[in-house]
């Protein structure tokens, strides 16, 4: 196996005058690249539970069937702490949680913290809880990003999917919150709705686009139900006619009316096993999240990815970047490294192959930036001889896959 010289190179720490984001950013292109199942950038990801408590009870929310997990609580401060002096290297985290983000009193800070050190801050809300004081808030602790949720465009659709909530309420706050901000003269939030389509709603797409635009928000996305349980299948409209048209329509609608619109597409049913690629032994996959993302649970638990429930430990446990390459986290990428997938993985929209040709482009990508970048003599010497090393396990990886 290859080693890397780690005396013989400056630190990350030791390259203290550098912009510690571009910084990360060259590393966590070469952590692109899936050959070393140690990471060498901070995660530029983080999507960190701030609450697993909700006052509304959507019908079909995974949280109706889940176990006593559910409203058990809030982050707590000395759980997020440990973390947040890592946010100088990411470049997005969300703050989100199977539950109503604004319910968690110490919120606002969280994101101020976050949103201090330049990432890209986000959350989800249903919407229900943005009143007037909340509103300001939401503006003022410098969050990038708001994502509300809704399940129908109709009053009578909503209110039924969605017990103690309102849709007239849902829609008045979402339109003072976007007038609040237009007053104050700010970019930000940025205001994303997400419809959740199901049988229920399939016919109310293009209905939402027409209420996007009327709201004045920033962005809407469609996406389809996830579905836990085989009783609710026929819930789903995935797959159907009907879905394929509305989507087509709604999304033609939203091109005239001037409105950013996508579909981002889910597991429907994550009870079927699901339709996994063939995966040639000279080929190499893996799994973007596994290398730059991190997930923060409430109670301060480090994971991968949230359909898996392997983690890296707990933020009480030591530094982040050490726990980033204990045992643990590096044993669970050398399944990637070492082509030993999961089915779970091998299943899941995230796990796709990098070809020989795309790794070669991330290396140059990579030697670019290092001759571009404003880097001190330390970090140019750090980034310089982890390309080498990222080069001589790229050649090692082909001999061992018998290619040329």
């Amino acid at each position: 196996m290859i080693e890397l010289d780690k005396e013989m190179i400056a630190s990350t720490a030791d390259s203290a005058v550098d912009d510690p984001r571009a910084l990360n950013e060259v590393l966590a292109l070469l952590d692109s690249t899936w050959l070393d199942p140690e990471v060498h950038a901070r995660p530029t990801h983080y999507n960190i539970a701030t609450s697993v408590v909700c006052n509304i009870k959507c019908v079909f929310c995974p949280r109706q069937t889940f176990g006593p997990e559910i409203d058990s609580g809030f982050l707590k401060p000395e759980f997020y702490e440990p973390v947040v002096p890592h946010f100088e290297a990411a470049l997005r985290t969300g703050l989100f949680g199977l539950g109503e983000p604004f319910l968690n009193k110490k919120f606002f800070d969280f994101a101020a913290d976050a949103s201090a050190r330049g990432t890209y801050t986000m959350t989800s809300s249903h919407g229900m809880s943005l009143t007037p004081a909340v509103i300001d808030k939401v503006i003022d602790c410098g969050l990038n990003e708001l994502c509300v949720s809704f399940d129908g465009a109709t009053r009578r659709t909503t209110n039924f999917l969605r017990n103690a909530a309102d849709f007239d309420t849902i829609v008045a706050n979402v339109t003072a919150l976007l007038a609040r901000r237009r007053e104050l003269g700010r970019k930000y939030p940025r205001v994303h709705i997400s419809f959740t389509v199901s049988k229920y709603n399939v016919w109310e797409m293009t209905k939402i686009v027409r209420l996007v635009k009327r709201m004045g928000a920033d962005q809407l996305a469609f996406s389809n139900l996830v579905l836990d349980h085989p009783e609710h299948a026929h819930v789903s409209a995935v797959g159907t006619k009907v879905f394929d048209f509305n989507l087509k329509r709604a999304l033609r609608l939203a091109e005239q009316l001037g409105v950013k619109a996508s579909y981002f597409p889910q597991i429907p049913f994550p009870f079927q096993e699901q339709p996994q690629p063939a995966i040639e032994p000279t080929q190499r996959w893996g799994c973007p999240e596994a290398w730059r993302a991190l997930i923060v649970e409430k109670d301060g638990t480090l994971k991968p990815c949230c359909y898996l429930k392997n983690t890296f430990g707990n933020v009480r446990d030591g530094e982040l970047p050490e726990l980033l390459n204990a045992p643990k986290a590096v044993n669970f990428r050398k399944l990637f490294t070492e082509r030993r997938y999961l089915n779970t993985c091998r299943g899941c929209g995230q796990f796709y192959r990098i070809s020989d040709e795309e790794t070669l482009g991330i290396l140059d990508t990579v030697q670019q930036r290092i001759e571009a970048g404003n880097f001190s003599a330390a970090g140019r010497i750090l980034l310089e001889e982890k390309l080498a090393y990222f080069r001589a396990l790229f050649e090692q990886s082909k001999a061992e896959r018998n290619v040329s």
